[in-house]
């Protein structure tokens, strides 16, 4: 039988129901599913006298929630066959009225499939959605339903890593309605009370990336990322245009970081932060780094790198990677990295340089007003020394040190930066610094000798006159005396106290702010607070010192000062004592030498002092007024400056320790504590014991004339 006889007979069949069996439905029943469907399952039936097919799929239908129902309880004008050509609209709120008032509020109040608008009278479409006979549950429907009036953004939730894991049956995935909310109350992103609303957007995402159970169950990266971005600059800011989610990380198209198409790729980070920040995005892509992304180095830093992810921090935050107490040690993540130094060619030592500098010290005791990466070389746009609109190049150095520096000028470009002192490309620096260790090396080495003879010595003296041994030095060291002679003035010793005060106060903080980290000082570093205390106290003990120093120095032209000065100047006697202690405490000489009113070792002692008194002045003073020497001096100056100040510190302090700590308190002879720098005075038998030249003349002068010393005392 041909097609068109097959036709024929169809519509013969149909026309035979509609002329026996409407007759009985038009007498009052109306008409059953099976009755609709022997019209309506034809696949043909009414093709093109609508406009379009009036087919229903038995099937379809009978799987729908739909089922229980007949047809005509959706079209209610269907009562009779035949019916009216074109019935009415399907109202769903007539059942799902709930629903309905939800969807009316929604932005999918207007919806309907395509060439569909709302009913007549306004009401919602819900075809578009759920389609017609085969209605399909909520739980059911993926973004493929969405596809029909949103095909782009389901193409790129598809492509995205939600929509990937969900077509690899991963049942965490999110879905539309998962962000968007129900499918009857999707509200448009630009209502604030919108889920997706710019404002609401962190809470949204908050819902999976804060669920630690599911953040561990599915391995993610960054399971504290919405705590981290609460933390942050974005987070906390109440600007309703401040970065959320969406603005890094896209909307849909949602892709991994080592996609090349992501947002979040490494070469994409700067222009994706840059669609808020288009100044800093344009100064890095003219830097050092941005040039260097440009051309493939995908390890040159980008804005994550020196800001973070999620947790990012402004400048002023303590903690901050980029505030001015914590640049340094984000730059040198990369500048001290020993693979990225090897394979760029990067210059090393940078970091070490910097650290040991007058900046880098201050900032390793935590001050927060001092130069760091940034405060010469910028923040976005970082270009080489050789490029002239560099502030680094040398013809901007002037400027740029001068915004701390004011009137320093161009003698700052003179000078060696990021280079260590002693290096050697500076000859002169390092040969200072070799000098004064040697120095140090063995003026102490020296000290260490001889009192470590004297205390052997004073020790076997001490040994033999507990044994009885006649004759012994230790034996007249300890006769009682009821005479006490006068040794020091009231001025001397208040000079002696402010001198003693000043220099260990001057030690202490010295090296406070040259090892802020050091447990001795690191207590102090903490208590500044970000306050230059240890620079303060440090200046005021240098103020007490050089008074100090100012004093003495006008009392010498007194009368006991002329005096003292004549008995502190070297003689060749001295020398002699030198050798002739040294035999004495050797063992071979049976008696020390008879040391006059002041005795080789304080000698030593003073004109040490007055040297170390001048150069710690001199190198302090440049040091401390630094723009103004610099306005003079080449840098190179106040860097042989800083070499000396130091070393010569750490000389004056072993001395003390060594030399003037034994003598005056470790010495058996006047352990615990030689008391003449508090009291003034010094026993008749001590001064017979350690200066008895001058015990000798005070003798003879007192003895009654024609007398003389009686032989054997010794």
């Amino acid at each position: 039988m041909g097609m068109r006889a097959a036709g024929a007979w169809k519509t013969a069949l149909v026309m035979l129901f509609l002329v026996a069996g409407g007759a009985g439905i038009a007498r009052g029943a109306p008409p059953t599913r099976e009755d609709c469907l022997t019209c309506h399952a034809q696949h043909d039936f009414a093709r093109g006298a609508h406009g379009g097919s009036l087919y229903v799929d038995a099937a379809e239908l009978s799987a729908s929630p739909h089922a229980p129902l007949e047809c005509v309880s959706c079209h209610s004008d269907a009562q009779t066959i035949p019916h009216a050509s074109r019935l009415a609209a399907v109202r769903c709120q007539s059942c799902h009225a709930g629903e309905g008032r939800t969807l009316a509020g929604s932005v999918h109040r207007n919806a309907g499939t395509e060439g569909e608008a709302a009913s007549a009278d306004g009401s919602p479409s819900c075809t578009a959605c759920h389609g017609t006979h085969a209605v399909r549950r909520a739980t059911r429907m993926g973004p493929e339903s969405c596809a029909a009036c949103h095909a782009p953004i389901v193409r790129a939730y598809q492509a995205s890593v939600h929509g990937v894991a969900l077509a690899h049956g991963d049942t965490d995935a999110s879905r539309c309605r998962d962000c968007h909310g129900p499918a009857h109350a999707v509200l448009s992103h630009r209502d604030t009370a919108s889920t997706v609303s710019h404002a609401k957007l962190a809470e949204t995402c908050a819902r999976c990336h804060a669920d630690q159970e599911l953040m561990t169950r599915r391995q993610i990266t960054i399971p504290a990322a919405y705590t981290l971005y609460k933390e942050s600059v974005h987070g906390r800011s109440k600007n309703p245009a401040a970065a959320t989610c969406n603005d890094c990380h896209a909307s849909h198209d949602l892709r991994r970081a080592s996609d090349p198409s992501s947002s979040i790729f490494r070469a994409n980070i700067p222009a994706t932060c840059g669609r808020c920040h288009a100044n800093e995005a344009r100064e890095y892509g003219e830097s050092v780094h941005g040039t260097a992304m440009a051309r493939g180095v995908l390890r040159s830093p980008v804005c994550t790198d020196c800001h973070g992810e999620h947790r990012i921090q402004g400048p002023r935050e303590a903690g901050s990677p980029v505030a001015s107490t914590g640049v340094t040690a984000t730059c040198s993540h990369c500048h001290e990295a020993a693979g990225i130094r090897e394979t760029y060619g990067l210059p090393a030592g940078r970091l070490s340089s910097y650290r040991d500098s007058y900046h880098g010290l201050a900032a390793r005791g935590g001050a927060p007003a001092v130069a760091n990466c940034a405060s010469c070389h910028g923040y976005h746009r970082i270009l080489p020394s050789s490029d002239p609109r560099s502030a680094i190049a040398p013809a901007n150095l002037p400027a740029t040190c001068g915004k701390c520096h004011p009137g320093a000028g161009e003698r700052f470009a003179r000078g060696a930066v990021h280079e260590a002192m002693a290096a050697p490309s500076r000859p002169v620096l390092r040969s200072v610094r070799l000098v004064y260790l040697a120095l140090i090396g063995l003026t102490v080495g020296g000290m260490f000798v001889h009192n470590g003879l004297d205390f052997l010595g004073k020790a076997r003296s001490r040994l033999r006159a507990q044994l009885g041994a006649a004759g012994s030095a230790a034996a007249h060291a300890v006769a009682a005396t009821d005479q006490w002679i006068v040794r020091m003035t009231l001025g001397e010793r208040l000079q002696h106290v402010a001198l003693a005060a000043s220099f260990f106060t001057l030690v202490y903080t010295g090296f406070a702010l040259k090892f802020p980290e050091a447990w001795p000082f690191a207590w102090l570093a903490r208590l500044e607070g970000g306050h230059a205390w240890r620079s303060l106290i440090h200046r005021g003990a240098a103020v007490v010192m050089v008074a100090t120093a100012l004093s003495h120095l006008v009392s010498l032209f007194g009368r006991r000062g002329r005096t003292m000065l004549g008995a502190m100047l070297p003689e060749l006697k001295d020398f002699r004592d030198v050798i002739g202690n040294a035999l004495y405490l050797t063992g071979l000489r049976a008696y020390p030498p008879r040391f006059e009113h002041f005795s080789y070792i304080e000698k030593v002692e003073y004109w040490a002092l007055v040297w170390g008194t001048a150069v710690m002045t001199v190198t302090g003073g440049l040091l401390w007024f630094e723009n103004a020497a610099l306005h003079w001096l080449d840098k190179w100056v106040l860097d042989l400056a800083t070499i000396v100040h130091y070393y010569e510190a750490w000389l004056a302090f072993l001395a003390i320790l060594v030399w003037h700590i034994y003598q005056t308190v470790l010495n058996p002879d006047v352990y615990p504590m030689n008391w003449t720098w508090l009291t003034g005075r010094i026993s008749d038998a001590q001064l017979r014991h350690e200066h008895r030249a001058e015990w000798d003349r005070l003798e003879a002068a007192s003895r009654p004339a024609g007398t003389e010393e009686a032989p054997g005392s010794e």
